[in-house]
């Protein structure tokens, strides 16, 4: 076992691309329309909507800037890995009936009943925008982890392999819809699950690294703040804001798309208990691999393998696998992060193209556009989409800052502040139906001021954002009935307000240059400047909470009312031959294939280093294969 790839697993990482764009081939046949591209008609099944909402909460970037974060944090990392599932779970267990039953096509379809035309508007074109980063973020990472071992000592081939896998990603997007996305997030997962279920006891039964209670001994002693790169802090307050920020992202913006893809809310339900279960392992299969490298290679950039790659800790996880897989499997696992990637990235290109297609050119410019033409618009917008992203990841691959540090940049500054008001939204009837925008704008000029001026950390500034923005929404409906009796009542209930905000801001400043003793410098006039914006934008929006609340009080009644209607599958998700899709025989055709394959690699002898590890994963394929054949025949009984 080395650091060398072998033919054997360049065969299988080609297979595997031509098995996705195959699967886009299949699927293709099934798109009738705007609704079939977007939504599978409906019909997605839960257990396949589950998976592939597991899968599109992660990618390469766990396996590259992740990894790396719990390289150089240790223990720090594993636990924040564990406040994932527990952000999910909060999440789910809130809005996922909602979500079905809001009968919605788009994340923001719902925003004109529940808010008005101008909030889905402004929240269509920000959730757009800021959604474009995102594929290009786990396009980069997987380039970033796959390249080096493939290609070593090449940033070339990194650049190369951006374009050329996120072609391919457009390739069976454009063509299969939200089916071919879901059900190559299965073979995706598959994939995944068949390697790191085996990693980690092949490396503990290698005895490198000696018992668990030795490798613990081993690893660093937990500590709670980790500068990263020497320009950003971790410590407890982390650990606070991260899940509290994905309790929002998680349960918001495109990831919710798999609940209203489902027939009901029961359904719903299903998809995001599976989807927890699945995240619960997150400290164990994303966690444990970087700590175990840490303690073989306490320092990888001494690695000759890794010695001209840039940032070479984001390659801790691909070390691990290349030392202790064998020949074969090694592709696989590559495979592996292409799949969480390309399952991040086809569902983030499906959710804004349902967006440009049916929130901004069905509803603004031709309301009485067919199914075909949504559909035809939609494949335009991936197009777009693709390139945009190819582009983007190059950019972010030869950032000075590494993959983890960015990501979470992008979520404190744009991510949390837009997520915020959807989850509300279709939670509470006591906001107004213009806070969205208003708390949405604070959001941002908070998080920007926390940022820039402020110097706070990552944590923190999460924590202060959530507060602002969601005080932006609970006060909105009290400021509006305030202005209703005088401008001057909610002139003093904003300003109030905005000095609370201020002395927040003073309280949780890391500046030492804007301590109360250092007068107005430059950096204390941009908090000054930011609390009055904060001022005029409260007062701004306030004749709006004054003027809404005496009017379309029918519609907002009537929007909370279906949310509590069940929904009826026979009259609302009728059957449909032609875009009905069994998946159960696929699916075990597929694993039973990953079975054969892991068994015939041991014909060639440089892949039988390890031949229990090719054993153990035909087993688990097979077991799976078995459950798909047994629950397609108890289905059609």
């Amino acid at each position: 076992m080395g650091f060398q790839l072998s033919i054997l697993d360049y065969l299988m990482i080609a297979a595997y691309l031509v098995l996705m764009l195959g699967v886009g081939g299949i699927f293709s046949k099934l798109m009738k329309g705007g609704s079939d591209f977007f939504v599978g008609g409906r019909r997605i099944p839960w257990w396949i909507a589950g998976i592939s909402l597991y899968m599109t909460l992660f990618s390469a970037w766990t396996f590259t800037g992740a990894a790396s974060f719990t390289y150089n944090t240790g223990w720090f990392g594993v636990i924040t890995f564990a406040t994932w599932p527990l952000a999910l779970f909060i999440g789910f267990i809130l809005t996922a009936r909602r979500w079905r039953r809001a009968r919605i096509s788009t994340p923001v379809e719902y925003v004109t009943t529940r808010f008005n035309k101008a909030t889905h508007l402004f929240l269509s074109i920000v959730l757009i925008v800021s959604t474009l980063y995102w594929p290009a973020h786990h396009l980069a990472s997987l380039s970033k982890i796959c390249a080096p071992a493939l290609f070593p000592n090449s940033m070339l081939a990194i650049d190369l392999m951006v374009v050329v896998v996120g072609l391919i990603i457009l390739l069976y997007t454009f063509s299969g819809g939200l089916w071919a996305v879901c059900f190559t997030d299965v073979v995706q997962f598959l994939i995944f699950i068949s390697i790191c279920g085996v990693l980690i006891p092949v490396v503990f039964a290698s005895g490198d690294i000696g018992s668990v209670s030795q490798f613990i001994e081993r690893t660093p002693d937990l500590q709670w703040a980790h500068t990263i790169r020497g320009n950003t802090t971790y410590t407890h307050w982390y650990l606070i804001g991260i899940p509290l920020a994905f309790i929002f992202s998680y349960s918001s913006g495109g990831n919710i798309q798999r609940y209203f893809s489902v027939r009901d809310e029961h359904e719903a339900r299903k998809t995001g208990w599976l989807a927890v279960a699945l995240f619960a392992l997150a400290p164990l299969i994303f966690g444990l691999p970087p700590l175990i490298g840490k303690v073989l290679w306490p320092d990888i950039s001494a690695l000759p393998f890794f010695s001209n790659i840039s940032k070479p800790d984001e390659n801790i996880f691909i070390a691990v696998v290349l030392k202790y897989m064998p020949a074969g499997m090694v592709g696989l696992f590559i495979a592996a992060m292409m799949s969480a990637s390309m399952s991040a990235m086809d569902s983030a290109w499906n959710v804004v193209s349902a967006m440009v297609s049916i929130d901004i050119y069905k509803k603004l410019f031709k309301p009485n556009a067919t199914e075909k033409e949504t559909l035809l618009v939609g494949r335009l917008t991936v197009v777009f989409l693709a390139f945009l992203a190819i582009g983007m990841a190059l950019l972010i691959i030869h950032s000075e800052y590494g993959v983890f540090t960015v990501s979470n940049i992008i979520l404190g500054l744009i991510g949390i502040p837009v997520t915020i008001p959807l989850f509300v939204g279709i939670l509470s009837e006591k906001i107004s139906r213009w806070s969205a925008i208003s708390s949405v704008l604070a959001g941002t000029i908070t998080s920007s001021l926390c940022r820039f001026v402020l110097q706070l950390n990552l944590g923190p500034q999460y924590i202060v954002t959530i507060i602002v923005t969601l005080a932006f929404l609970f006060l909105s409906s009290k400021i509006g009935a305030l202005h209703r009796r005088s401008k001057w009542h909610s002139f003093a209930a904003n300003f109030t307000t905005s000095v609370a905000i201020y002395l927040l801001l003073m309280v949780v400043n890391a500046n030492t240059a804007l301590s109360f003793g250092a007068g107005l410098t430059s950096a204390h006039v941009w908090v000054l400047t930011g609390v009055v914006a904060l001022l005029v934008l409260s007062q701004v929006f306030a004749k709006h909470y004054a003027h809404e609340m005496s009017e379309n009080r029918a519609d907002l009644e009537d929007f909370f009312t279906k949310l509590k209607t069940p929904i009826d599958v026979q009259a609302e998700v009728p059957e449909d031959a032609d875009t009905t899709f069994n998946a159960f025989p696929l699916v075990g055709k597929i694993a039973g294939a990953i079975a054969v394959i892991s068994l015939a690699m041991l014909i060639l002898p440089e892949a039988r280093t390890s031949p229990g590890v090719n054993v153990a994963i035909s087993a688990m394929m097979a077991v799976i294969a078995g459950m798909m054949f047994w629950l397609n025949q108890r289905q059609a009984a």
